[in-house]
């Protein structure tokens, strides 16, 4: 999306926001131009009260209620190079989630307070739809949108990952599901957080602001960067039947693209490392969001050896050497937005004694195709 067209669309996000939440938004904990800009830029949006305190009590007393009910599973990362034998979560090393067989509008707990949160994160993502230039954003649908509460005991943490990548680097399965991850939300149900209870979120954004929008460009996903804040997409349509890797050139009024990958080449199976098909000149100046280095769902067991590379060694790896960071403390109330596919983050060690606590989700919205089964 170019600059022009961004714009547009961030002014009738302002109008129609205007009319969703009133005149009093700013002082709600609403949506604001600054924040779609940041998301859409490749940065992350932090809304402090975004939710009353009432509506974070009886929510945190819902996950509370749930828990104690047996409906939280363990739900570390999964690393795709471990059998599902291999993956050893344990409920105090790793992130549990409300997925026991219930989901958000089951009639068990405080429905009512989900329902009052459900209403709230459709208003949201409604403007997000507009803001972002994401229409299929607003679609509904069962299991569109996924909606869950996290829950971390002290001593959990979760590494570093992305929770969205571009379908054809999962393989065939990648195209059977017609929607994907777009915008990654979190609003935090921690009452007085402090930042010695650790737990915090760290995000990996660029350190300057990317030159067009980022996550997507007309249905074809970013894989990396070149030259700190370019975008690098995937396009997996070519008329040739194969992929090829390129970025939007700048300051473009018409979206123009301009192909980086030395010839048309065929997505191989993860690991991936999409630098071979650039050319040599372009290679010190990549960056892959999303390797084996960095996300411990893609760690290769040495030699084979699946006993090698237990999710917590493949997490140590995912700790980052990326000087650029974001650290938000959860604190309750707190929203927290960005884009799915572009930015990297991890949740630190919970060093206290409390559990933290918090909803969590993502907004889904249309792939460029879907494999008819």
């Amino acid at each position: 999306m170019h600059s022009s067209m961004f714009s547009t669309h961030l002014f009738l996000f302002l109008a129609i926001n205007a009319l969703l939440v009133g005149a009093d938004a700013l002082s709600n904990g609403a949506l604001t131009e600054k924040d779609v800009a940041t998301i859409s830029r490749g940065g992350v949006a932090v809304i402090p009260e975004f939710i009353p305190p009432s509506l974070v009590k009886a929510l945190q007393n819902d996950a509370r209620h749930l828990f104690q009910s047996g409906e939280f599973q363990p739900d570390g990362l999964t690393n795709t190079a471990l059998s599902k034998s291999k993956q050893g979560f344990t409920s105090r090393a790793d992130r549990q989630t409300f997925r026991g067989g219930a989901d958000w509008t089951s009639n068990v707990g405080d429905l009512s307070a989900r329902l009052d949160f459900l209403d709230r994160m459709t208003t949201l993502r409604n403007q997000l739809a507009l803001g972002l230039g994401r229409p299929t954003l607003s679609k509904e649908g069962e299991r569109r949108h996924e909606m869950t509460f996290n829950w971390y005991e002290s001593g959990a943490k979760l590494g570093r990952h992305l929770d969205e990548h571009h379908e054809e680097t999962k393989g065939v399965k990648g195209w059977l599901v017609g929607t994907r991850r777009s915008v990654t939300w979190l609003v935090y149900l921690n009452e007085n957080w402090t930042e010695e209870e650790g737990g915090a979120l760290r995000c990996y954004p660029r350190s300057s602001e990317s030159t067009c929008a980022i996550g997507s460009h007309q249905g074809n996903l970013q894989i990396g960067w070149l030259g700190g804040n370019q975008p690098v997409f995937l396009d997996c349509f070519r008329s040739s039947g194969m992929s090829a890797l390129y970025m939007v050139k700048k300051d473009s009024e018409i979206d123009e693209r301009e192909v980086l990958s030395t010839r048309d080449f065929d997505v191989p199976r993860q690991p991936i490392e999409f630098v071979k098909f650039l050319p040599e000149r372009l290679r010190d100046d990549f960056e892959q969001i999303s390797t084996a280095r960095l996300d411990p769902r893609f760690a290769t067991p040495a030699n084979g050896d699946e006993t090698c590379n237990t999710p917590s060694q493949a997490s140590l790896l995912a700790d980052g050497k990326e000087g650029h960071f974001i650290d938000v403390v959860p604190r309750g109330g707190t929203l927290v937005l960005f884009d799915s596919v572009s930015l990297p983050h991890l949740v630190q060690e919970v060093t206290g004694d409390r559990q933290r606590i918090a909803a969590t989700g993502w907004f889904h919205e249309d792939s460029q195709f879907q494999i008819e089964i």
